[in-house]
């Protein structure tokens, strides 16, 4: 028996398919202007779309194709062959805007990784580069087709359902009922929101471990490193007694406890981005009475760069920034330690960082209780010096050069 309308699961995924293409037009638009992070996340949210009508419509396919559905409308040929080339170019659209937006971004000069709605892994294609200009064209064709063939099919349910009085709704909208105008109301006033939603979605860029904490540097002129001082005016031997009359501090080897962090702030057109590094290592020998022999050397392993955002974060290890997989490992190596004022101290040294090295000042503050120290501080760096940020993120518009480092840990030496 001929079905006289379609089934559930073929209307569910008729009207999803709808709204999510609405949506996917609109947001596809609104991918203009400066880098930024929101900018960022509407296109991570518009590859996680696209890749969700891809199988929404393959699904949508095999209802099509292995399930029973009611027979076409009754009328001049004509009218039935547009009827039916206006479903099958809705399945090559469905279908060729998600592949072709796919190879778009295996075949990016940037790779930057897919995360599914920030959660699944999806694959690069293994495709050539010379395959993205021809995919770039169909796909922006895609969605100019796609406007096309959803006024086409508006235009022909209407016509058959009040025109031709045929029930053309009642086989795709279970509550339509007679006329259906509030149906047809209510179906297109769905569509239209989608494509407005579309249209103004600014995704939540902020995540938890992304917010800045009381170790962040107050304010840049406290993170920038002071001018070189001569070495020959720092004193060319500690007394042995410190400045308060305490005996001399003997120098040691300090053991860095857990729950350190090393932080850094980026600006990315104005805004701040904030992350750490999850695994570092410090090998410090160090007496705040014996400057002269205290050295520092930090390690910190570039691929545990956390920014809360997963795709942000493996774009960070590519070659167009930490390139971690040529240079794994950042290190900071001390010159010479001064004692600035109070408890507060400047390191001096070299920091090697992406096969580049370049000298490097910290500042910071130092607490010692018994055999436990605390210790807080604040460094910049120029990214661009070290190459960190390649081909369209060489330019400091969108990416600021100064990068912030702040760092904040406890530690410990032998008990003496």
């Amino acid at each position: 028996m001929q079905a006289q309308r379609y089934s559930y699961t073929a209307i569910t995924l008729h009207w999803l398919l709808a709204l999510l293409l609405a949506f996917q037009v609109a947001l596809g638009w609104a991918l203009e202007g400066n880098n930024t992070p929101e900018l960022f996340a509407r296109y991570q949210l518009h590859k996680s779309v696209g890749i969700t009508i891809l199988l929404l419509s393959l699904a949508r396919l095999a209802v099509r194709l292995f399930t029973p559905r009611p027979s076409a409308s009754e009328g001049p040929a004509w009218t039935r062959a547009l009827a039916s080339t206006v479903h099958w170019l809705f399945y090559l659209v469905m279908i060729l805007g998600p592949v072709t937006g796919w190879l778009l971004v295996s075949t990016a000069r940037v790779q930057v990784p897919t995360l599914l709605y920030g959660i699944v892994p999806w694959p690069h294609l293994p495709v050539g580069r010379s395959l993205h200009e021809p995919a770039e064209a169909i796909h922006g064709a895609m969605a100019w087709i796609a406007i096309g063939l959803f006024v086409l099919h508006i235009v022909g349910a209407l016509r058959h359902q009040w025109l031709l009085d045929k029930p053309e709704l009642q086989r795709m909208i279970p509550f339509a009922r007679g006329k259906a105008v509030g149906a047809a109301i209510g179906a297109l006033a769905l569509v239209g929101g989608a494509f407005i939603v579309g249209e103004s979605v600014y995704p939540d860029v902020s995540r938890p471990g992304a917010q800045k904490t009381a170790a962040a540097p107050a304010a840049p002129a406290a993170a920038a490193p002071a001018p070189e001082t001569p070495v020959a005016e720092e004193k060319a031997a500690e007394p042995a007694e410190s400045e308060t009359g305490e005996p001399a501090q003997p120098l040691a080897d300090w053991t860095v406890a857990s729950g350190g962090r090393l932080g850094f702030t980026a600006r990315w057109n104005g805004e701040a981005i904030d992350g750490r590094f999850g695994r570092w290592r410090a090998a410090i020998r160090f007496s705040p009475d014996d400057l002269a022999k205290s050295n520092i050397r930090v390690t910190v392993d570039l691929a545990s760069a956390d920014t809360g955002d997963g795709q942000r974060d493996d774009s960070l290890k590519s070659s167009d920034f930490f390139d971690t997989g040529a240079h794994p490992q950042a290190v900071f190596t001390t010159r010479d330690v001064r004692h600035l004022s109070g408890d507060r101290y400047e390191a001096r040294g070299t920091l090697d960082l992406r096969g580049v090295s370049k000298p490097a000042t910290l500042r910071f503050t130092l607490r010692i209780e018994g055999d436990r120290a605390r210790v807080a501080g604040t460094a910049r760096v120029d990214r661009t010096a070290f190459g960190v940020g390649q081909g369209e993120w060489a330019a400091t518009d969108a990416i600021a050069a100064g990068v912030d480092i702040d760092f904040s840990f406890s530690a410990t030496r032998p008990v003496s």
